[in-house]
């Protein structure tokens, strides 16, 4: 015999009130980094093919709950959002671990809680399209800490910093779009400042040499 309405609400009742309590009255246990400093902007360079440029150099200072520096902590970055750029599938730094699968470099901090980057790449040549500001990822031991928007002087990713890679930075300015691979002040748009960044990175002659090979 078919169920009522009324008997088939009772039951539904009666059925939910013997399920486990849901994710509200559960807790969690805390962030456990609330006080780590993270820029909210980094740069891939270029070298000279023993060095990486120092103008990309950033750190990550990794804090705990009391605000005490914490040592040992896998920091890692993360590209996997910025598609038109490229990570260089040698960092020449052995205290750098690649992984180009995941496109993400790594460090550990060290005693003062500090992990350090300079990160060689560059951008793969895109005209007219691209990530935006906060396209990449920074992450601490798999906890998300930052996204800061990601530039590089190489934007073809060919021959080092030179003439082209001008030539696509003024075509990124002209499009109007704030694209984070040119916004080196990070300013959130593309103007005047930066691209007194990229003549000031081109003049000191620390990037004359791209990647030897990208990461795939």
């Amino acid at each position: 015999m078919p169920r009522s309405p009324r008997t088939l609400t009772l039951a539904l009742l009666l059925a939910s009130s013997a399920l486990p309590a849901t994710d509200a009255g559960a807790t969690f246990p805390p962030f456990p980094f609330p006080n780590s400093t993270v820029p909210p902007c980094i740069t891939l360079v270029g070298s000279d093919g023993v060095t990486a440029s120092a103008t990309g150099a950033f750190v990550v200072i990794i804090r705990d709950l009391a605000n005490n520096p914490v040592p040992g902590v896998r920091v890692s970055v993360d590209l996997s959002s910025a598609t038109d750029l490229h990570f260089c599938a040698d960092q020449l730094d052995p205290g750098l671990i690649l992984d180009c699968p995941t496109n993400t470099v790594s460090a550990l901090t060290d005693a003062t809680g500090t992990a350090r980057f300079t990160l060689l790449g560059g951008g793969n040549g895109s005209v007219g399209t691209g990530s935006l500001g906060n396209a990449g990822r920074i992450y601490a031991d798999g906890f998300l800490i930052g996204s800061p928007t990601v530039s590089a002087y190489d934007l073809d990713g060919s021959a080092g910093v030179g003439a082209n890679d001008l030539s696509l930075w003024l075509s990124d300015f002209g499009t109007g779009e704030p694209y984070g691979r040119s916004d080196y002040d990070c300013g959130g748009g593309l103007g005047g400042n930066d691209l007194s960044f990229w003549l000031s990175a081109y003049g000191r002659g620390a990037q004359s040499l791209s990647c030897g090979a990208n990461c795939p």
